[in-house]
């Protein structure tokens, strides 16, 4: 067994998850699309990484699918290169705090100063608003989740996890994928930090009949 598959949601944090996605209107919240679109997006969270980000890149740039990155400020900070690439090939670029420091001892107002530092590096690198964010590990408290809709930000999650950091392969993945097809309207959790996430990639965007799109805030 996996250590995916050995993972166990919390089922009180994920039934307050479903109760606050049921009432927060979509400018404040995504957690997925509307199946009615016909596209699947695709998450990349923890890069940019200097050499498997530009592969998922290609990757993608070779099945002409578009992603979101949700960017690591420091890591931003020092691959600027590769965010403008990002960019630059039409992909949206969100921000996941400065350092990723762990929810549970991240004083509410450090990760508030992380966002906005964050925040104000990507707009002054792309020259363009980066309004999407997601919090380290999707976790927030009520006073952060208020702190970052007060900053003007907009909360992304993800309906699909197949916690690709786990996996020792590109083969788990793949079988992720070929067991639990993506559907319309699915927001996929992955991580642009992994080898085996980059070589499964192709298996991942052959797989689904339905096209891929960028997030847009």
């Amino acid at each position: 067994m996996t250590p995916a598959a050995e993972y166990r949601p919390n089922p009180v944090r994920q039934a307050l998850r479903s109760a606050l996605i049921s009432v927060v209107p979509r400018t404040r919240l995504i957690a997925s699309l509307p199946p009615g679109d016909r596209v699947v997006a695709l998450t990349f969270d923890d890069g940019p990484h200097p050499e498997w980000t530009p592969r998922i890149l290609d990757v993608l740039a070779r099945h002409g699918a578009r992603a979101t990155f949700f960017v690591v400020g420091a890591q931003a900070a020092l691959h600027p290169d590769i965010v403008r690439r990002i960019a630059a090939e039409g992909h949206a670029v969100g921000h996941h705090s400065w350092t990723h420091s762990e929810p549970a001892t991240t004083p509410t107002r450090l990760l508030l100063a992380e966002n906005r530092r964050t925040r104000q590096f990507l707009e002054a690198l792309l020259d363009r608003p980066a309004p999407l964010f997601r919090p380290p590990h999707g976790k927030l408290t009520p006073l952060k989740l208020l702190g970052a809709w007060a900053q003007g930000n907009v909360l992304v999650l993800w309906n699909r996890d197949p916690k690709d950091y786990q996996m020792p392969s590109a083969t788990e993945l793949r079988t992720w994928v070929s067991r639990q097809p993506l559907l319309a309207g699915d927001i996929v959790l992955l991580h642009d930090t992994h080898a085996h996430t980059a070589a499964a990639l192709p298996h991942l965007l052959d797989s689904c009949a339905v096209p891929f799109t960028a997030l847009n805030a």
